[in-house]
């Protein structure tokens, strides 16, 4: 009986023991992998989510891939039908080209045209709204009748890459 007492007293003070263990361990703190977006020179990622327009019932999904350059550019690559590439856009400082492979249009504007035409964000509001506020690898934009809630992946830092961007003689231009 003394033998069975003790097994019972060695097991409460290892249980105890371990809890006190586990309890005292330092808890570190996890990094968005957003947490560089502060202080970027390049930012690869690449991206998942959904639009909702308002005058459409339900949401589109889409995927794609963002790099951007601080305060120089924005390249977005865009499929959202059976991963096939159906946007194109490259805005820089200066410029906007997009190409819509669905419709085969491309458009190639001023910056500053489409800024007033589609009151849409420069270049490096563009850039803070897709950054979000850093914090989260998810992002909420709302720009006119649209609702795009982004989750980003595979976020690399401060790796130059190439951004390609080629329009094709069978695309038609568009003008806003």
């Amino acid at each position: 009986m003394k033998n069975r007492g003790e097994k019972g007293t060695f097991w409460i003070v290892a249980t105890v023991f371990l809890l006190l263990i586990s309890s005292c361990t330092s808890k570190k703190k996890m990094l968005s992998p957003m947490a560089h977006a502060a202080d970027y020179e390049w930012m690869t990622a690449k991206m998942n989510g959904e639009v909702t327009v308002t005058s459409y019932p339900s949401p589109f999904a889409f995927s794609g891939s963002l790099r951007m350059h601080r305060d120089s550019l924005v390249w977005l690559s865009v499929s959202a039908f059976m991963g096939m590439e159906s946007i194109r856009a490259l805005i820089t400082q200066d410029s906007v080209f997009m190409i819509n492979r669905l419709n085969q249009t491309y458009l190639a504007e001023p910056i500053s045209a489409v800024v007033q035409t589609m009151q849409a964000p420069s270049l490096q509001e563009c850039q803070a709204m897709l950054l979000g506020n850093g914090t989260s690898d998810h992002v909420t934009i709302q720009f006119g009748p649209y609702l795009a809630k982004i989750q980003y992946s595979d976020i690399q830092w401060e790796t130059p890459v190439e951004v390609p961007f080629k329009i094709n003689k069978k695309y038609e231009r568009i003008k806003l």
